[in-house]
């Protein structure tokens, strides 16, 4: 299932509410407890750090191919609606 967020930013691929990086469904986000997602929200946070990390490390190196920002990609975070309307 897809969403909408009215605080995505896709230039960016971050967050305007949280300032940072939008990962659907983290502490903060118009999603946590919301929906459930096939891959937690734990384990993409840590991802998306890691991925920074890479990028600062090859952008501070001036190799090629280094980010100044995140690329924008479709969300995959298997995501799907509470049928029973629960938080």
């Amino acid at each position: 299932m897809s969403f909408s967020c009215p605080h995505f930013c896709p230039e960016k691929d971050s967050c305007l509410r949280l300032k940072t990086d939008c990962v659907p469904g983290r502490r903060g986000c118009v999603l946590e407890g919301r929906a459930v997602f096939a891959v937690p929200v734990e384990e993409r946070l840590r991802e998306r750090a890691e991925e920074n990390r890479r990028n600062a490390v090859a952008k501070s190196l001036g190799l090629p191919g280094a980010k100044d920002e995140s690329p924008l990609r479709p969300f995959s975070g298997g995501m799907r609606t509470r049928r029973d309307g629960g938080s």
